[in-house]
């Protein structure tokens, strides 16, 4: 237990060096450039956005701590890091970025840079220890998927075959400084950076609750990789299980959501809620995702339309009935400065 406290110690003195490295910095640029372009989509969907700077500050909280987790199961697993080859797969991860955000990742990395070595012979890289690195990474990803992919959801909708239904998608993005130790005699250690993302979109389940399938189904798949890596003696195996295996997980995704009933749908009376803006009346008073409002001031409210025409109307009280699935039928009322209501509801049509 001591050594597992020398080490979480050490991690962080050197993580925290680390903040101010270049590197670190062009990492952190890059994540706010992808939470930027979220930020563009927000804006012109739903005419709001979250700031892209606490999105990044928190990612880079739970980025640090992904970090320390990263350098404590490296060390535990015997898992060699070589920072040469290491390099090699985070160019090719960020400049897949590039092309595709759910690019961003390791898995795509790792085994491009794995096969060019084993088709081509360049890089000169050890194909075993760079997919149990790519495996590992990915245990930390599943990690940090279950405690924060669901923060950055994006309430939007999509077109079925007989109706408008809503859902989130979701894109985080984690940078993450490990450190590993190096030396034959005089061991010292160098902190490298990784850059973690996860992309998704839920019609079907609750943002915290589809989160919860993902991670452990990455952690499966990691678990899984690393066995390979660690035990398989042909060196393609375990490239292609995470090349292929990763894509499998996606396409599979999407036929479940494909074929499940959405539950974000419209309403014979009343209008489902898909997201309560922060800092608005219906969050103040506690109406959430999933609530079916009813009425407002009396007056039914069964489509967008009655919510503008009601909110276009200067009043600063307001009475709302509303359903939720646990507590039941709730009345709650509304007495003070008149701001926006708060409300993106599921449409009947567009």
């Amino acid at each position: 237990m001591y050594g597992l406290y020398q080490i979480v110690y050490f991690t962080i003195i050197d993580i925290i060096n680390t903040l101010k490295s270049p590197f670190f910095i062009a990492v952190l640029c890059i994540i706010y450039f992808q939470y930027l372009k979220i930020g563009k989509i927000e804006k012109e969907n739903l005419g709001y956005k979250r700031s892209a700077l606490l999105k990044l500050f928190i990612s880079t909280i739970f980025g640090m701590f992904g970090g320390i987790i990263t350098t404590v199961v490296f060390l535990y697993l015997g898992v060699v890091v070589i920072p040469k080859d290491f390099m090699y797969i985070l160019i090719v991860a960020i400049i897949l970025s590039l092309i595709n955000p759910r690019y961003m990742c390791f898995s795509y990395g790792g085994s491009i840079v794995a096969l060019c070595s084993l088709i081509i012979g360049y890089p000169k890289i050890q194909i075993s220890q760079v997919m149990s690195v790519v495996a590992v990474l990915h245990i930390v990803e599943s990690i940090l998927i279950l405690l924060d992919g669901w923060r950055s959801r994006l309430p939007v909708f999509f077109e079925t075959k007989s109706e408008i239904v809503g859902g989130f998608n979701m894109n985080r993005f984690w940078p993450i400084p490990f450190v590993i130790f190096i030396g034959d005699g005089l061991i010292h250690p160098i902190t490298l950076m990784a850059i973690l993302s996860y992309g998704d979109y839920s019609i079907s389940s609750y943002p915290r609750q589809k989160v919860v399938k993902t991670s452990v189904v990455l952690f499966l798949y990691s678990i899984i990789l690393l066995y390979l890596s660690k035990t398989i003696e042909n060196p393609f195996i375990p490239p292609l299980f995470a090349l292929l295996g990763h894509e499998y997980i996606i396409l599979q995704n999407k036929m479940i959501e494909n074929n499940k009933i959405p539950i974000f749908t419209s309403f014979d009376k009343g209008v489902k809620v898909l997201e309560v803006l922060p800092n608005t009346v219906a969050h103040k008073l506690g109406i959430k995702t999933g609530d079916i409002v009813l009425k407002i001031n009396g007056a039914e409210i069964n489509s967008n339309k009655d919510l503008e025409d009601l909110m276009n109307i200067k009043i600063n009280k307001l009475r709302i009935e509303f359903f939720n699935m646990k507590s039941g039928l709730s009345i709650k009322r509304y007495y003070g400065k008149r701001k926006s209501l708060g409300l993106i509801i599921v449409p009947r049509d567009f």
